[in-house]
């Protein structure tokens, strides 16, 4: 327990009090209450009526509003000072982070003490004003993240394909690609995207970030930019995966990568090319056989190292044949059960529906997804891509 003279010795640390005369500071002491709170022991919980302002003698204190922490409080500080002013319910809970001694003043005293000591009153306004202010800019502050997010959601979107892509080259050979993401945030770090790159060949690209959020949906920027810079110039998959790693490597968080999948779709030769860093194998579907693959090659993910050991694989197509590539954002997806969507269950859904036009294929297997979640929120970024090749008769 604390003597009066070391409660004394405190209390002119505090705000509140540091101007007061010794025979003021007496009756502050003699209304004291001295508390011991345990590690993550609660001191007052959010919608509770307060009645007491609490100062901290020793230890700290974490104050957190709709289960977010937003201040810790430490030795010679004070929080709960809006129950001196009214008796409204507690807008935040206190808890105490370790061990903690802290000073409970009830509000009624806390006015006697106020009333007889005009210095004292006038530097509870200036605390409360200061409070007031901080509590404003964390609020100003929390606005301006929160519309940074929406721009950076809607600069997201549309870095997306606006639509699905049918392309037929010279000779009769087509393709149908279509693709979905759902973010599991404002701001997510999956990726895909495909697009013409000559007269006879189509690119596809898939990719998953490390987590997701603001610096995730950067790299994912970052990534959309430098490919389509690149493929202008040389749409080489060796060319094109050595560059991106690179920037990856070098212009990104040290401590985030990336799963990356780029396809080069040859209609006139009938051949697909591709290198994979690190991400989910694809799968192809070969509807002459009615066999369904894993396309099981590639590397490590782009970001780990400054030189990615790439090569190129090649696979030949027929009319019928299909690809479709994801991230495991929709496998790992659970239901109320804890119980994941699954591999087995996506592939079935493919080879029980090939014959289906892209975009359809795609809608299928996000609606199972979704019925399964019974939900179309889910905790981590949800990504398809499906290409139909060829056509038949």
């Amino acid at each position: 327990m604390l003597t009066i003279e070391q409660k004394i010795e405190f209390l002119t640390k505090i705000g509140f009090f540091k101007d007061c005369p010794n025979n003021s500071l007496m009756d502050v002491v003699s209304v004291t209450h001295e508390v011991h709170f345990h590690d993550n022991e609660d001191i007052f919980i959010e919608g509770e009526i307060g009645d007491a302002v609490y100062l901290i003698v020793k230890g700290q204190v974490m104050i957190s509003a709709m289960g977010k922490l937003i201040a810790i409080r430490s030795d010679n500080e004070f929080f709960g000072e809006m129950a001196i002013i009214d008796d409204r319910p507690r807008s935040a809970t206190a808890t105490s982070r370790g061990n903690s001694v802290l000073l409970k003043i009830y509000r009624d005293d806390f006015y006697n003490i106020m009333q007889s000591n005009l210095s004292c009153m006038r530097n509870l306004l200036k605390a409360l004003v200061g409070r007031l202010r901080e509590d404003i800019n964390i609020a100003v502050e929390a606005i301006r993240l929160k519309q940074d997010l929406v721009r950076a959601h809607e600069l997201q979107v549309n870095i997306f394909p606006s639509g699905d892509l049918n392309f037929t080259s010279s000779n009769g050979s087509s393709i149908q690609v279509s693709g979905v993401c759902y973010p599991a945030e404002t701001v997510g770090g999956d990726y895909y995207d495909y697009f013409q790159l000559s007269d006879s060949h189509v690119g596809i690209a898939i990719g998953d970030v490390m987590g997701h959020g603001f610096h995730s949906g950067l790299m994912v920027f970052t990534i959309k930019s430098c490919l389509n810079t690149q493929i202008i110039s040389n749409y080489d998959i060796t060319n094109v995966m050595s560059v991106l790693n690179n920037m990856v490597y070098r212009f990104v968080r040290s401590d985030m990568f990336m799963t990356f999948c780029y396809l080069i779709v040859d209609l006139d030769n009938h051949i697909i090319s591709y290198c994979n860093a690190g991400h989910n194998y694809p799968y192809y579907y070969c509807n002459d056989t009615k066999q369904l693959v894993s396309i099981e090659s590639g590397t490590y993910p782009m970001g780990i190292s400054d030189i990615l050991p790439c090569s190129k694989d090649t696979v030949k197509w027929n009319d019928g044949d299909m690809l479709v590539l994801y991230t495991d954002g929709i496998t790992e997806a659970e239901n109320s059960k804890g119980e994941e969507f699954g591999n087995k269950r996506l592939e079935s859904l493919i080879v029980n529906n090939a014959d289906l036009p892209a975009s359809v294929l795609r809608d299928l297997i996000i609606q199972e997804l979704k019925d399964h979640c019974q939900s179309d929120v889910y905790k981590d970024d949800i990504t398809l891509v499906v290409a139909k090749l060829g056509k038949r008769g």
